[in-house]
């Protein structure tokens, strides 16, 4: 699945992020998007990165680079 970041960037499984007001930096692992339209998917908690606890929404993530 592709979603967007805060800038409107497209992220995917393997996107290099940061997380917005925290500042830390990983690879997205999964987007979690089951039955989840696409504006529901980027506004939930919906992205896990790697070495971050929980998850985080799209629109807290801004793209630092595609795998």
């Amino acid at each position: 699945m592709m979603t967007y970041d805060r800038n409107r960037n497209p992220i995917t499984e393997g996107s290099r992020v940061m997380i917005n007001g925290t500042g830390h930096t990983g690879i997205v692992r999964a987007i979690h998007s089951d039955g989840m339209t696409a504006a529901d998917v980027r506004r939930q908690q919906t992205v896990e990165v790697e070495g971050y606890d929980g998850k985080v929404a799209p629109v807290e993530l801004i793209r630092l680079g595609m795998h």
